[in-house]
């Protein structure tokens, strides 16, 4: 299949790849969520008794788990990128990973590393970068950074206290 195909082309017509075809091609990528793929098979202009079969068949062949890809997903950013758990929280949501599988990776996530220890590290990298500010600024920098970052507030303030012990808090 070349890439691209099928766009514009509609359901049912000849040379259009099949929903099954398209699902794989999809997942061939990367892991995605049972959510992702209906979005991309209903975009794609799938019927939606076309797309539940096919989700269907993908997760009982093992191609789809929500659960797994939620824990792995909640893992890999956490590593690269040192997110914290509100911001991963808000990304499995957005790929449509119900509260509870989201709850289940997260706890996971836990019990391997402490969130603690996750934004320490964050901020020991982002302090690098604000050497030489002062301490208001660098903690308003700091305090923002790992606001975006999705940890809880009052981590990111004890944080930015241990790193700038002197100044006034961020608001």
């Amino acid at each position: 299949m070349t890439i691209g195909a099928g766009r514009g082309i509609p359901p049912g017509a000849a040379g259009r790849p099949a929903a099954w075809e398209d699902a794989i091609a999809f997942l061939a990528l990367r892991p995605r969520s049972s959510e992702e793929v209906r979005r991309r098979l209903r975009r794609r202009g799938f019927s939606g008794d076309e797309t539940a079969e096919v989700l269907a068949r993908l997760t009982a062949a093992g191609y789809l788990n929500d659960a797994a890809f939620a824990a792995e997903w909640a893992r890999s950013r956490q590593a690269r990128q040192g997110l914290g758990p509100l911001r991963l929280s808000r990304e499995l949501k957005a790929k449509g990973i119900p509260d509870g599988e989201i709850a289940a990776a997260l706890d996971g996530l836990r019990q391997e590393r402490e969130v603690a220890e996750v934004a320490a590290e964050t901020a020991g990298r982002r302090m690098q970068s604000l050497r030489g500010l002062s301490p208001e600024v660098g903690r308003r920098r700091l305090a923002a950074y790992l606001e975006r970052r999705g940890f809880p507030a009052d981590l990111i303030l004890r944080l930015c206290r241990t790193h700038f012990p002197r100044g006034t808090d961020p608001d």
